[in-house]
């Protein structure tokens, strides 16, 4: 992929990680790194009295709370975006749509759907040799790694549902920006 898309990738990645994370703190009063820090102040593991069998004990706990609270809706939430993949990149939205409506919805899927890390990179890659243009593909650089409906099922009891809606739509909202931006500059 060229410079470009790099640079693109580049200046939205900083403009959602610093700026969208600091106005989503703003929602919140400025509570969520106070309640951090003070979660981690009262950790198990921080307890000076505490054995390494019971620190064992409470990390296996801990673990078997997340592995039954958070699994199974992970594991159904991304096995539903992954049947329903071809319904959410239909070849008229990713290789043959190149309007602002397309950018539109190619962001707010992408914004939703589940990708590994750094998947988005090949994926957009054999995409653009399909003959994608460069609107879709530089909204989905933006959109597919910033985060997903698995990542908000994992986190939603630790932020409050106004910052979690509030950075899902500012990632579709960088997701729209870069794709036109990428189109009016024609990233090669």
């Amino acid at each position: 992929m060229s410079w470009q898309f790099a640079a693109l990738r580049l200046f939205f990645g900083i403009l959602l990680v610093f700026v969208v994370a600091w106005y989503a703190d703003r929602l919140t009063h400025g509570s969520l790194a106070h309640e951090a820090s003070r979660e981690l102040a009262l950790a198990p593991i921080e307890d000076p009295q505490r054995s390494f069998g019971g620190l064992v004990i409470a990390w296996l706990r801990e673990l078997w709370i997340e592995i039954y609270q958070l699994l199974p809706g992970y594991a159904i939430v991304v096995l539903v975006l992954g049947a329903t993949r071809a319904w959410l990149f239909p070849t008229s939205l990713t290789i043959s749509g190149h309007g602002l409506a397309e950018i539109i919805a190619l962001s707010a899927v992408g914004t939703a759907f589940v990708i590994p890390t750094a998947g988005e990179v090949p994926i957009v890659q054999v995409l653009l040799q399909h003959g994608m243009s460069v609107g879709p593909a530089a909204t989905l650089l933006v959109t597919l790694p910033a985060i997903s409906l698995p990542s908000i099922w994992i986190v939603r009891r630790a932020f409050p549902p106004r910052v979690l809606g509030f950075v899902a739509i500012c990632v579709v909202i960088c997701g729209v920006l870069a794709g036109v931006l990428a189109t009016v500059l024609r990233v090669h």
